[in-house]
């Protein structure tokens, strides 16, 4: 048996229930779809312009701004509700 070390806040870490886990997967999905919907909204009112499609031809930075843009408002609205729904178990990394 392991032993459970404290959080930074002193309390014990509990392991995530069956429904902390769906629950959360079920809500990083719902966050990466709402990000993307903001993200290109935001984008088509800044530039007044769809974003950048993979076989579009378009400059190369502009491309790369849309997948940096778009991978870093999913990845971290996902992380960010997956945080709140279901805790880190460990301590810091």
């Amino acid at each position: 048996m392991t032993k459970k070390v404290p959080q930074p806040d002193g309390s014990i870490p509990q392991k995530p229930s069956m429904l902390q886990t769906v629950g959360a997967m079920v809500a990083g999905i719902l966050a990466v779809k709402l990000a993307t919907y903001v993200v290109t909204t935001l984008w088509r009112l800044v530039l007044r312009e769809d974003p950048p499609q993979i076989d579009q031809n378009v400059p190369l930075g502009k491309k790369a701004a849309w997948i940096a843009l778009i991978g870093a408002a999913s990845g971290a609205a996902r992380q960010s509700v997956r945080d709140i729904i279901k805790p880190p178990t460990a301590g810091p990394a």
